[in-house]
């Protein structure tokens, strides 16, 4: 008698369920993996210094990056981003601090306002992609829920230096390569970064890489910036 097997369109109708359903859980195992790996801390014995070099964590719901002192006794950021590269040097090049941040070159250089943000500008980021810093000159930051400040002894703010400076290529002069046509506003400029932008390694695990290099307590992982804010109130 001969075995009959099951025919390509019931087959089919079987695996499509399945496959449904598996595109549904990974977005679902995502976001439970941010949530968990999110709660839990790397340095999680991390204390802040009585006093120390001011940094400021700061978020703007989607995006978060770092504040730092424009120039003390262990970097001066004005000769690693001269003003000359800023739109307004003549109204900002005296800023105090300097905000740096890590994130997809499409995102940041295509998408200026949320309204030049498409659907296939989203996917392509997300997919992976280049990745630039943004940098912008800032006078000094004022805490707030989505702007945290943190004391670092200079150890760890030497850490936290190099991390950034490894984020970058640099050109024969040892110069960060910047993006001359791209701009925001008169206070900030864009260079090209170091690594891939991806679900993985966000604009936001940036940040907390950045954070972890610099033994600061954070997140184990974190592709959204609100773990980031818990921790660095905790």
């Amino acid at each position: 008698m001969t075995q009959e097997h099951p025919r390509p369109a019931s087959r089919l109708r079987f695996l499509a369920p399945l496959a449904l359903t598996g595109l549904l859980a990974m977005p679902a195992a995502y976001l439970l993996a941010a949530l968990a790996l999110g709660l839990l801390p790397a340095n999680r014995d991390w204390q802040a210094p009585v006093t120390g070099i001011p940094i400021y964590l700061d978020s703007n719901g989607v995006h978060t990056g770092l504040v730092l002192p424009m120039r003390n006794s262990q970097m001066d950021w004005s000769a690693r981003f001269p003003p000359r590269q800023i739109l307004r040097a003549d109204r900002f090049a005296a800023s105090p601090y300097i905000a740096i941040g890590w994130g997809s070159r499409t995102f940041f250089l295509q998408t200026q306002t949320w309204a030049d943000l498409t659907p296939g500008k989203a996917l392509a980021a997300l997919a992976s992609d280049d990745s630039v810093l943004h940098v912008e000159y800032q006078p000094q930051p004022s805490e707030s829920a989505n702007t945290r400040k943190m004391l670092l002894t200079p150890g760890q703010y030497a850490k936290l230096v190099d991390f950034i400076s490894q984020s970058m290529p640099i050109d024969a002069d040892g110069k960060p390569l910047w993006l001359k046509d791209y701009h925001y506003d008169g206070n900030d400029a864009f260079y090209q970064a170091n690594g891939n932008y991806n679900p993985l390694m966000t604009c936001n695990q940036w940040t907390r890489n950045a954070l972890n290099a610099a033994g600061v307590r954070t997140a184990l992982w974190s592709p959204f910036g609100q773990a980031l804010l818990w921790h660095a109130g905790s």
